[in-house]
């Protein structure tokens, strides 16, 4: 097969399980403007904090073998098909493993993070992230089945349908952050159990004891690389709990949830592809269909960044209420969404490196990455408010990208894109970032609407073009 024909279906059907994906970001990001008018800034700041250690908790509890699994499936000559269902049972084994040790332990790690009177809730999002991390290995597997229409169901039942039941009991009882938290549990149950009658595990054997512990050797590294993802991602909201309280958490969330949809994407449409990559041969075949795809989506980048950035002050003004002071979060908004052009880069390096085998070399480059965010995020805070969390988390995916540079180039080459394509990418990001300084006038803002269009034109016509080359 030509390198244009996998690239037409990695933007094809492969592109429709991140559509399912995004379907789960998507009902979140569409729940916050509904869930902070009945939250208040508390209640939400709690809901985001736990939502932050059901994340850390989820990938703990998954041990990576997500990658795991759709790479045995790929290759027959590891495991084949059978081998992939196995290591599922090992990931329910171990997700259930981890839930059980983190709600025994959870009133002693629970201090210092400041949630000590928030245990119902912390035990609820405990509880949400080991289901969590079971529905997890089931999606993998079905995605490496091409079972669409399962993975649909399975993916719906834990978005569209634990938002629908976490608002519904917040707005039929009482508006807490452990009634929102309950309706994802019951709903992730629900999940769990379709996943596995639609993929069925296989019981484990002792001959399968050297699978076992390939997959593992292969999936662990990628432990402490999606955690140093998840610091990048979420600990500054953390540290600014710490700093400045859970009102000005709630506040950052809002931008945050809205402005992070392009890295998003790009994160579920990476998991989407990954099963391509593990099939493609391991010689030029591979490195020229991670160019060629990689080169797509920074075209794509090019007009999203910038109308995404240009829409700040609309979007803003729907996501939050006036409490939230929305015309002050311009700035987090638009440096949040630029972030997405070093996540980008970084995100084509890594499907270089794990399809290659190369997980380790991953975990570092994150892992140094994330604590230099951390240091970042800390010493910007008090400067910068709001606005050095999110400078912090551009800075942060760039480190990663330069980290993930260095190490692909002696394991996993891939060439540089072009240099127009490049200055093109410069320009989308110069325009986001002025777009936060401009002013709210009915002149700018009648500016920023037709400059919006523009670039949702640009984008389909890009997109258009891709599918039909």
């Amino acid at each position: 097969m030509s390198v244009d024909a996998h690239v037409s279906r990695l933007f094809g059907r492969d592109s429709l399980y991140m559509i399912l994906w995004a379907v789960q970001l998507g009902c979140a990001a569409l729940l916050t403007p509904v869930l902070t008018r009945f939250l208040g800034t508390g209640e939400f700041g709690t809901v985001a904090a736990a939502n932050t250690v059901m994340q850390v908790l989820f990938v703990v509890g998954g041990f990576g073998l997500q990658t795991a699994i759709q790479r045995a499936y790929a290759r027959p000559g590891l495991s084949g098909p059978e081998g992939a269902r196995r290591i599922v049972t090992l990931a329910i084994v171990l997700a259930l493993a981890v839930t059980g040790l983190a709600l025994v332990t959870a009133p002693g790690w629970a201090r210092p993070l400041g949630l000590t009177g928030e245990l119902p809730a912390l035990r609820l999002a405990i509880g949400w992230a080991g289901l969590s991390a079971i529905t997890n290995a089931s999606l993998g597997l079905l995605r490496s089945q091409d079972r669409l229409a399962a993975f649909a169901l399975v993916s719906l039942l834990q978005s569209a349908g634990a938002e629908a039941a976490s608002l519904g009991l917040v707005a039929a009882g009482r508006p807490t952050a452990e009634n929102f938290l309950l309706g994802q549990l019951l709903l992730q149950a629900v999940a769990v159990l379709a996943g596995l009658v639609l993929a069925p595990p296989r019981a484990l054997r002792p001959a399968d004891a050297p699978m076992l512990r390939g997959a593992l050797a292969y999936a662990l590294p990628l432990v402490p690389a999606v955690l140093g993802m998840l610091v990048l991602s979420t600990a500054d909201r953390l540290l600014i709990q710490a700093a400045l309280g859970p009102d000005a958490v709630a506040r950052y969330q809002v931008a945050y949830n809205v402005a992070s949809g392009p890295i998003l994407l790009l994160g579920v449409l990476n998991t989407a592809w990954m099963p391509r990559f593990f099939a493609l041969a391991e010689d030029g075949e591979r490195t020229a269909v991670l160019a060629a795809s990689r080169d797509l989506l920074y075209r794509l980048l090019v007009p999203l960044v910038a109308g995404v950035a240009i829409g700040a002050p609309f979007v803003l003004r729907v996501w939050a209420p006036p409490s939230y002071r929305p015309e002050d979060l311009y700035w987090v908004f638009s440096l949040v969404v630029v972030a997405a052009v070093p996540f980008a880069a970084q995100l084509a390096l890594h499907r270089a490196l794990v399809a290659a085998g190369h997980t380790g070399v991953v975990a570092v480059a994150v892992c140094l990455a994330a604590g230099a965010n951390l240091l970042l995020t800390w010493a910007l805070i008090p400067p910068l408010g709001l606005a050095g969390a999110a400078l912090a988390t551009v800075a942060g995916y760039g480190l990663l990208y330069l980290g993930l540079r260095r190490g692909a180039a002696a394991t996993a080459p891939v060439p540089a894109s072009p240099v127009r394509l490049r200055t093109l990418i410069a320009a989308s990001v110069t325009v986001g970032l002025a777009a936060a300084a401009a002013p709210d006038t009915p002149f700018f803002l009648a500016v920023r609407g037709a400059l919006v269009l523009g670039t949702v034109v640009w984008f389909f016509r890009v997109l258009t073009g891709v599918r039909r080359g």
